[in-house]
């Protein structure tokens, strides 16, 4: 009977580890997107709730004083004005993609850190709003500690470096005039 109870207890811990660990596989919704917090953060109503996106894979600069926007200057030895001007560039160029009402598909994949919906958000032509950020050059490919972030499949991680190099070589959006503070951004 003990030796049972103590595989049982074990059992559950596993399922508990493996959900906890494990990001969920991708659900997708056709949804509405009704806020733009910036280009790395948007709002969706699904089934009269609304859910707080981040999205996977991509880390734009931040447009309101946040303890990540202190490190960040302290790291890329800038100022909160420079810092600030790119946070509204990166979200001035997310809504020229992105509008509020705007019916969009969500691919989500469970959640990270902060309790945040992980997702890629596809536009009505198809493309994929993550990598074009990147792409365009507004937006460095999120990290973790400096390392691939476990949600992100390493497929789609090494086709978000190959777009941000491309916007880095080719001097496309911040790349152009802050390639310094980027590049200290991105590593």
């Amino acid at each position: 009977m003990l030796k049972n109870r103590n595989l049982l207890k074990q059992f559950v811990f596993i399922l508990f580890f493996i959900f906890l660990v494990i990001p969920s596989f991708a659900d997708t919704y056709q949804t509405k997107i009704t806020k733009i917090t910036d280009g790395d953060t948007v709002w969706i109503q699904v089934n009269h709730k609304y859910i707080k996106l981040r999205l996977l894979g991509i880390d734009t600069p931040e447009e309101y004083p946040s303890s990540k926007m202190s490190k960040d200057m302290r790291m890329c030895h800038t100022s909160y004005k420079n810092m600030r001007y790119l946070g509204l560039l990166a979200t001035k160029h997310a809504k020229t993609m992105l509008y509020k009402g705007e019916s969009v598909t969500i691919k989500t994949f469970g959640k990270g850190y902060y309790h945040r919906t992980l997702a890629y958000i596809i536009l009505p032509d198809g493309t994929n709003y993550n990598e074009r950020e990147v792409a365009d050059g507004y937006a460095c490919v999120y990290k973790y500690r400096g390392h691939k972030s476990r949600e992100l499949p390493l497929k789609e991680y090494r086709k978000l470096l190959r777009l941000m190099d491309q916007a880095k070589r080719n001097k496309r959006g911040l790349w152009r005039q802050y390639s310094e503070i980027m590049e200290c951004l991105c590593k």
